[in-house]
């Protein structure tokens, strides 16, 4: 899951770095040696560039393989008899121009296989950002027990009168070519001359490889493309924010430090716009939930985690695709020290959410302590025990707040 290797007779319950259980663990053999073979390198080739002999790949080193080969993600209809049917698919690709002509694998087991085979017309749904939730529906379950159209907005194409997900990226009217079809065993590989189609919404495809690493997430995230596309905004802007400000320390020239004190605070405006927005919709997905009184502190310790997991994989990343030992251990702990960041953001999002979270103040007279304790009540009052000061909790918006009484 992210290359992490365990030294011992038996794995650990959980890998420390992304923790993947122990079922998830492959054990590492012994490499095959295979005969060496020598190459004389000519003069402008440096020892480093000798090729390197393979050996024999195993089984996971196979599935490794297949993994890296791009794939986008679709999902293909098709009808029969006045019913429609779909499946999700990882193989469409474009084999013409001239004519625009295509090839889909579709597995022989499935009913969406039967639908074309009888119809000899499908469609294909390009999905993008925003339709994770289309390739579990249409991918995990099967259409003789389902009716996966239920509940789902779609519109039937105008060509071939198959259905397309209007929220996709882009779709494709297929009719196919039965001569030119291939029986490949477990699947026919569909080669279809393409007679419509069109661009739906302006989001990015997804990849195959998008879908592995996010399949995971809560579809609400994962699904919810303004979210998203602030918060990698947002993410953007503290970089750049924090840079500047780094940059003005270090230099001492009068220009030069206005300019970037300039453009720091134009920054700055770009940030205070992402939370406002993702505070307004924090509060649309909040209600009525434990996490009343907590809204900003919830949705910083959300943003926080999620930067987190980004840099984790990053840096899991760079130590796979790293020869050097030394940046091999740097970014592995790096990744380490990210994955511990993860639990205990995670921990605080759980506790906030569900209101167990202690409700705690600096007095505002003499900066000591005021602890209301885990799920207080709105007009609940504390006397500071340094100062004597009183407060009462109330409700600002969506967060607690302290109003002096005496």
């Amino acid at each position: 899951m992210c290359g992490y290797i365990h030294v011992g007779s038996e794995p650990p319950e959980v890998c420390p770095v992304c923790h993947a259980p122990k079922s998830a663990f492959v054990e590492v053999t012994k490499e095959i040696s295979a005969p060496e073979t020598r190459v004389t390198p000519p003069k402008s080739q440096t020892a480093s560039s000798l090729p390197v002999v393979p050996t024999e790949p195993g089984g996971d080193d196979i599935k490794a393989g297949l993994y890296a080969i791009s794939y986008g993600m679709f999902v293909v209809s098709s009808r029969k008899d006045g019913k429609f049917n779909a499946q999700t698919c990882n193989t469409v690709f474009q084999v013409t121009s001239d004519p625009p002509r295509v090839a889909i694998g579709i597995n022989k087991q499935n009913l969406t296989h039967e639908y074309i085979e009888a119809s000899k017309v499908l469609t294909v749904t390009v999905l993008g950002k925003g339709n994770m939730k289309h390739i579990k529906r249409f991918g995990f379950q099967s259409g003789r027990v389902q009716d996966k159209f239920q509940g789902v907005d779609y519109r039937l194409s105008p060509k071939v009168g198959c259905p397309i997900i209007p929220d996709g990226v882009a779709y494709l009217e297929c009719q196919v070519k039965p001569e030119m079809s291939v029986d490949v065993g477990t699947h026919t590989l569909y080669v279809a001359d393409v007679v419509g189609g069109g661009s739906l919404r302006g989001t990015e495809p997804i990849t195959y490889a998008y879908y592995r690493q996010n399949r995971t997430s809560p579809e609400e995230l994962v699904d919810d493309v303004d979210w998203n596309n602030v918060v990698a905004s947002l993410n953007l802007e503290f970089g750049a924010n924090r840079r500047y400000q780094y940059q003005i320390g270090q230099l001492r020239h009068p220009r030069l430090v206005s300019i970037l004190d300039g453009i720091m605070r134009t920054e700055g405006d770009h940030v205070e716009n992402a939370i406002k927005y993702l505070s307004r919709r924090m509060s649309e997905k909040l209600g009525a939930t434990g996490a009343k009184g907590f809204a900003t502190a919830l949705l910083f310790m959300k943003l926080n985690r999620e930067f987190e997991e980004i840099a984790r994989a990053t840096y899991s990343q760079f130590a796979r695709e790293t020869d050097d030992k030394a940046l091999k251990d740097m970014f592995t702990d790096q990744a380490r020290s990210e994955m511990g960041h993860i639990n205990i953001f995670k921990a605080i999002v759980e506790e906030l959410s569900r209101g167990d979270y202690p409700v705690m103040f600096y007095c505002p007279l003499c900066g000591w302590e005021l602890d209301y304790g885990v799920k207080p009540a709105e007009g609940d009052v504390k006397t500071c025990p340094k100062c004597g000061a009183k407060f009462s909790l109330v409700m600002n918006g969506d967060d607690w707040d302290l109003k002096r009484i005496s």
